[in-house]
């Protein structure tokens, strides 16, 4: 049996990984979004394509689920 600060690791970790990816999947265009700015001050805004914005939707969750599936198995192997 582990001490309680390493079961919060194995705990807090996941979580954050998960709360991550769920972000990512939920806000694609907001987290891959660049701002430019030129010497001369001025800016123009990079977006992803709509292939890029599908697939960090499907990889934002299935990272999510990895991530949950790495929670649940790290309390039933070291409980």
């Amino acid at each position: 049996m582990f001490p309680a600060p390493f079961r919060l690791f194995f705990a807090a970790v996941p979580l954050l990984v998960a709360a991550g990816a769920l972000a990512m999947a939920a806000f694609p265009r907001r987290m891959a979004r660049w701002n430019l700015r030129s010497a001369d001050g001025s800016t123009q805004t990079l977006e992803p394509s709509d292939t890029r914005i599908i697939l960090m939707r499907v990889m934002g969750v299935v990272v999510a689920g990895l991530a949950l599936f790495m929670l649940y198995a790290s309390f039933t192997i070291f409980p």
